[in-house]
């Protein structure tokens, strides 16, 4: 007999609560994904949980039936769950990044590919012979029409007379058979075999182990972790592996793909809606056994992962400021201790959290001391600037000058490193002593001489170069203050007229095919100068890079929050250690105005543990993250009377309370105090991180809040940017 089950079912909607509904399908339990009646519509939902037994069943809606037999796994569920009430973030949100913004339901498009049959081309014109030709030197003579087209600039008309003529045929390309990692030969060097070696020895299946590994920049730590990967590949285990900025990372990807071709895939927002279903599916069902993803990659369902990786695990990408508000490498070790797998952090300027957890016992650590191939790390100077000069008009120091000179006669290519996008970062008016704002932010506009316009880097509001002062009502009275990377390729033009340059930033750096040709000119050294922003830090290898310059070491330093230090310290780091990757003689030079600083007197002693246990020793003292912990409230409306009254109306309801060792700073106006025209108003929870903050008790609070109609609440736990 069948008996008819009901269940409660959670939608993508943040707005909409867990309905119940009714279901005599055997097949459909907790997690399956389904499709629902909801009003006039259907929707899909997954099955969250066992329906309100208080509730009048016969009244309830019946399930219409699962969507491809997919169904979320306890543990993921469990993951998600946790996520929400870590990060108190909308479980829906979650869900939304998991599943539905696939359109899961929908089928992927097979892309179309053709074949070139042996056959005798004749009556062929010179294009199609073109044509014939690239196929002969593709992989079993196939090729999709994508790719073609993308390669050669040709027309479907070009392809289907080569079809009519029964050259080329249609067919269904499996471009994912693939049961074996392709062998690669790279010897391991003493260092890193132990390392592999210390991983492997306290490898326990089902258990959650997290290891740092803790590598000077060039020491190989990728080839460690890709060694680990490929153990678990050979095992039928399903490998995640988290990047920063990944859609621009190209020499990575070449890396993955030669080594485990169609065994691997990628996750990122550049991917059209199609190949991400495709790698959904391939995830979802096992059969995609690597997957190097952006953050969101986190959410998606695996069959059996058991291995993460979390690459340049300081870097401040991984959080994720807008909502569902989270940080990508805490959340990549909630899932890892969730599923009960391994986890592993890699880098060589760890973040202080991480630092803090190998400390106390949490987290293990692997040590890598050593360049690959016996090469030494870059040799640092300071180039004070209480004590040096610069030619007129001009940003960079002579001794810095003389130094760039000497690398190009010997054919050294030359990285300029300045974290300012744009030329300009202010347009001032000498006439009304006034600067361009953004319309609707309070940031100032920022001047981009290649795209002929001011910019502002929050909300993307432009105005063209030709814009005329409020006051005034004159173009010709501004004048740009301070240096961005185009002004200091232009410099660089100027002193050295023959030497190539390229600006290396998110403006200016390509993606796709040009991405993959620009890298080329690159690594081949055809670009002599490179001026980038801290994009370039973010795991590129150039093989000719010799010496890095650092304009304005001092631009971080004076920034209002704890983590000021540790990262200006991570973004220098990674940036010299850019230098000299294949060879002993790299160098790097840094234009400070405060040498005395101990962020740089630890990069000019090369004390890196020593900075980090002394940074960490001054947040215990001074209770504040990893050993004290923040959360911020942030509110945001058209009316600022109303969010600072809405702020003390939270503030006392905090207070009564009574919560031990907690306080509450605020509310005060943010210091960007308008974005997208929404003025911004912050609040502060700073707790003793041994009390903890009780999230449970935070949690009920802020469920029974009510919220204004015209102001948006968001909460962020262990914020990164007070801005």
């Amino acid at each position: 007999m069948v008996f008819e089950r009901q269940f409660g079912v959670i939608f993508t909607n943040p707005k909409l609560p867990v309905l119940d509904y009714s279901t005599l399908d055997d097949n459909i339990d907790i997690g399956s994904l389904v499709e629902v009646p909801l009003g006039s519509k259907v929707v899909a939902g997954i099955v969250w949980c066992t329906g309100d037994t208080k509730f009048d069943h016969s009244r309830t809606k019946q399930i219409i039936g699962p969507v491809n037999n997919l169904k979320l796994e306890p543990e993921f569920i469990s993951f998600l769950k946790k996520a929400h009430a870590y990060t108190l973030s909308p479980i829906q949100s979650y869900l939304k990044m998991a599943v539905q913004g696939l359109n899961f339901h929908k089928d992927p498009k097979v892309p179309i590919a053709y074949k070139l049959n042996s056959s005798n081309y004749s009556q062929i014109t010179s294009r199609q012979k073109e044509i014939i030709s690239y196929f002969k030197e593709q992989p079993k003579r196939i090729a999709q029409y994508k790719q073609i087209k993308n390669d050669l600039g040709v027309s479907s008309s070009v392809i289907k007379s080569l079809e009519k003529k029964g050259v080329l045929s249609k067919v269904t390309e499996n471009k994912y058979k693939q049961e074996k990692v392709f062998s690669e030969p790279i010897i391991l060097s003493p260092e890193q075999r132990q390392a592999v070696s210390q991983i492997r020895e306290k490898y326990v299946k089902n258990e959650f182990q997290s290891w740092l590994l803790f590598g000077v920049t060039g020491s190989g730590k990728t080839e460690v972790y890709l060694n680990l990967v490929s153990e678990c590949i050979e095992k039928g285990e399903q490998v995640l592996i988290l990047l920063p900025e990944i859609s621009l990372t190209v020499d990575f990807k070449r890396r993955i793909m030669k080594r485990y071709g169609a065994l691997a895939g990628e996750w990122h927002s550049q991917l059209s809606l199609n190949e991400r279903r495709r790698v959904f599916k391939r995830v979802v069902s096992g059969q995609l056994k690597l997957l190097v993803g952006a953050r969101s990659a986190l959410f998606l369902p695996f069959k059996n992962l058991n291995l993460i990786v979390v690459d340049e695990e300081h870097d401040a990408s991984y959080k994720q400021e807008e909502t569902p508000i989270y940080n990508a490498r805490d959340l990549a070790v909630l899932r890892a201790s969730t599923s009960k797998s391994q986890i592993i952090l890699s880098s060589a300027t760890p973040s202080i959290e991480t630092w803090h957890n190998c400390r106390l016992g949490k987290y293990h650590k692997v040590d890598l001391l050593k360049r690959f191939g016996e090469v030494y790390e870059p040799r640092v100077t300071l180039i004070d600037m209480n004590v040096e000069e610069t030619p007129k008009n001009s940003w960079i120091s002579f001794p810095i000058i003389d130094q760039i000179k000497k690398s190009l006669k010997k054919k050294e290519q030359i990285l300029i490193f300045l974290n300012r996008r744009g030329y300009a970062p202010i347009q001032f008016c000498t006439v009304c002593k006034v600067s361009l704002e953004c319309k609707n932010c309070s940031t100032k506009l920022v001047y981009h001489k290649t795209k002929n316009c001011y910019l502002c880097h929050i909300c993307g509001y432009k105005v063209s170069e030709k814009t005329k002062c409020v006051k005034c009502n004159s173009a010709d009275n501004f004048i740009p203050i301070g240096p961005g990377v185009e002004r200091i390729r232009d410099e660089i033009s100027k002193l050295f007229p023959d030497a190539s340059s390229q600006i290396f930033s998110s403006d200016n750096f390509s993606k796709g095919k040009k991405n993959l040709e620009d890298m080329d000119k690159i690594k081949s050294g055809e670009i002599n100068i490179i001026i980038g922003t801290q994009l370039v830090a973010k795991g590129y290898n150039f093989p000719h890079l010799k010496l890095v310059v650092v304009i304005d070491a001092d631009m971080g330093l004076n920034a209002g929050d704890h983590r000021v230090m540790e990262k200006s310290y991570q973004v220098i780091k990674q940036v010299v250690g850019r230098a000299g990757r294949y060879a002993s003689d790299g160098q790097a030079l840094i234009q400070t105005w405060m040498p005395r600083h101990p962020v740089l007197q630890a990069l000019l002693k090369d004390h890196g543990e020593k900075f980090l246990n002394t940074e960490l020793e001054q947040r215990i003292e001074a209770n504040v993250p990893p050993h004290g912990k923040f959360i911020s409230l942030i509110l945001s409306g058209r009316n600022e009377r109303k969010l600072i009254d809405f702020g003390i109306k939270l503030k006392n309801q905090f207070y009564s309370l009574d919560l031990q060792d907690l306080e509450l700073f605020g509310p005060a106006v943010a210091p960007v105090s308008r974005i997208k025209n929404k003025t911004r108003v912050r609040l502060l929870i700073k707790s003793n991180k041994m009390t903890k903050i009780s999230q449970i008790e935070v949690r009920d609070w802020l469920k029974n809040i009510t919220v204004p109609n015209n102001i948006y609440f968001s909460v962020d736990i262990d914020p990164y940017n007070f801005y």
